[in-house]
């Protein structure tokens, strides 16, 4: 998600009747009283050892009675039918739909009290006889696949900007219309060690973006730590260039990529959608990143959680434990980046970001984040420096295991430049979300933000407390 100002908001008096959240709440507690899917709390059964005489050694060992038995595994829902399988495609074609829906609502603060939704559909289709091969049997020719992605955006995308605040409240505030994601040439490294992407690309998620940040909802967590710079080919825009990726051991990546800004634009208007940029971006820009997701410091993507069922439901598993759960993992992996980027002679700047096991005794599982970006010149930017950091744990709720709840606490600093005489110097935005995983299709992820110093105005804006429901649906 581009995380960028909006330029259009001061100034704005657009009046809309003063909504309230009363039905949203209610509704966010009915959906914490909801079983998790496929999922019952069952009561303990009470050990039955049979007696065994001390002398006989024989009878001393585990009996079938006693031994523990095998985790029960616990997985989320299978969803509805899928693209692929609906239209019958072949192995050697993959297609993905998605659809984001964003209802907003401030209740408190900002220039005005009003509702708004955004709403985002996302149609990616790519081709390669390597998709129906495992990686392991391929020749050069699987290595290599086409992939394009088209991008369509609905609703109100100048909501924060109409009540006052400067960075989206919602991943998915674009401009209304169709969008040319990515038309592009890859190389996957599968089992080897080089990888290349070329063509009409954006940089992330290769570059900036690590998986805990798509777990949020507002648009300076969500992707790409808030960089904003003019034309930088954030998803869905992107741009002409190519990504190298070298790996030379599985916990080690280091990336290069290169895009021709001056084409960021036209390609963003080919379709008809607004271009957000005020000013037309020109130039190139470089990326170069290293990845280090190191082994043992927090289960792999696909390892299962080891829990325990009780009669309060799942908890994390102990010595002791008569009925273990497998619970699938729903937690990105360790991960440390590092980065820096070029555009241009004068705007160069840093970013790092790491995701760890904090061992919290919380929940299942949990992970910690933090990351942050500095850009050298503040003059090419309305956001010279940004720091955030946040916790995810899975499974707070005995009764949810598979549930996530998300928190996270960021500062943007502005670039006084830019700003004038606005009174604010930073932005501050803090995240509270819990999210439903109803099945293997549909997510709902109600989310309260707390924006402090709104600066979209000259004036002094009232910190804003706002609700917003995300719901996802992929198929």
């Amino acid at each position: 998600m581009l995380s960028r100002p909006n330029p259009s908001a001061m100034g704005r008096t657009r009046q809309r009747c003063s909504p309230t959240v009363r039905h949203l709440l209610i509704g966010l507690l009915w959906l914490g009283s909801w079983p998790s899917p496929g999922l019952r709390a069952e009561p303990a059964a009470a050990a039955t050892t049979a007696p065994a005489p001390a002398t006989d050694p024989a009878k001393d060992a585990p009996t079938p009675a006693t031994a523990i038995p095998a985790p029960e595994p616990l997985q989320l829902k299978e969803g509805w039918i899928a693209s692929q399988q609906l239209l019958q495609l072949p192995d050697w074609l993959t297609l993905g739909v998605s659809f984001t829906a964003e209802p907003a609502a401030n209740p408190i603060g900002g220039t005005t009290q009003q509702a708004a939704w955004i709403g985002q559909t996302v149609i990616a289709l790519s081709a390669g006889r390597g998709l129906a091969r495992p990686p392991g049997s391929w020749s050069e020719l699987d290595h290599w696949s086409l992939k394009t992605s088209l991008t369509h955006n609905s609703g109100n995308d100048l909501y924060s900007a109409d009540i006052g605040a400067l960075f989206p409240l919602q991943q998915a505030a674009y401009p209304k219309g169709f969008l040319l994601s990515e038309v592009s040439l890859n190389r996957s490294s599968g089992d080897g060690w080089l990888g290349i992407k070329a063509g009409i690309v954006p940089l992330n998620p290769s570059f900036i973006s690590a998986p805990v940040f798509d777990l949020y909802v507002h648009s300076a967590f969500n992707n790409t730590l808030n960089i904003n710079i003019n034309g930088l080919p954030i998803s869905p825009y992107a741009a002409l260039g190519g990504i190298v990726t070298v790996q030379p051991n599985p916990a080690l990546t280091l990336s290069y990529g290169w895009f021709d800004l001056n084409t960021t634009q036209p390609l963003a208007e080919w379709l008809g959608s607004l271009a957000p940029w005020v000013e037309t971006p020109s130039g190139t820009a470089q990326m170069l990143q290293v990845n280090w997701a190191p082994v043992g410091w927090s289960p792999a993507t696909g390892t299962p959680v080891s829990a325990c069922r009780t009669a309060a439901g799942v908890v994390r598993r102990r010595p002791g434990c008569r009925h273990p759960v497998a619970v699938q993992n729903r937690l990105p992996a360790a991960l440390l980046s590092f980065g820096g980027y070029q555009n241009g002679p004068e705007s160069n700047g840093l970013y790092g970001s790491a995701t760890l096991r904090s061992g919290l005794p919380i929940g299942l599982d949990e992970r910690v984040w933090i990351g942050g970006a500095w850009t050298a010149d503040t003059s090419t930017t309305i956001t010279p420096n940004f720091l955030a950091a946040g916790l995810v744990v899975q499974g707070p709720l005995p009764s949810r295991p598979l549930d996530l709840l998300v928190l996270g606490a960021g500062r943007a600093g502005l670039n006084p430049t830019a700003i004038g005489s606005w009174p604010s110097r930073h932005e501050a935005m803090v995240e509270l979300g819990y999210q439903f995983q109803l099945n293997a299709n549909l997510n709902l992820q109600p989310t309260l933000q707390w924006i402090l110093n709104p600066s979209a105005a000259p004036q002094p804006v009232p910190s804003i407390l706002a609700a917003i429901l995300q719901l996802s649906l992929s198929f």
